[in-house]
């Protein structure tokens, strides 16, 4: 006999990251925008209880990754 897991001794076992999906990377977007044009998205984001990101992120898919 010897130490350690039993199942680490399996060639073919599945890790945990064989079955569930690895997050996705993500990347910083920094831009430009005039400033009223930023209190308007801010109070949008505050109406509707989400972050700017949130808001962001489903504009863009909305607009552009379902096309």
């Amino acid at each position: 006999m010897k130490a350690g897991r039993p199942s680490k001794d399996a060639k073919n076992a599945l890790d945990l990251s064989d079955v569930t999906n690895a997050p996705k990377k993500t990347v910083r977007v920094n831009f430009n925008i005039d400033e009223e044009k930023y209190i308007a998205l801010k109070k949008h984001a505050l109406d509707s209880r989400k972050t700017v990101t949130q808001l962001l992120t489903e504009m863009i898919d909305e607009k552009i990754v379902e096309r």
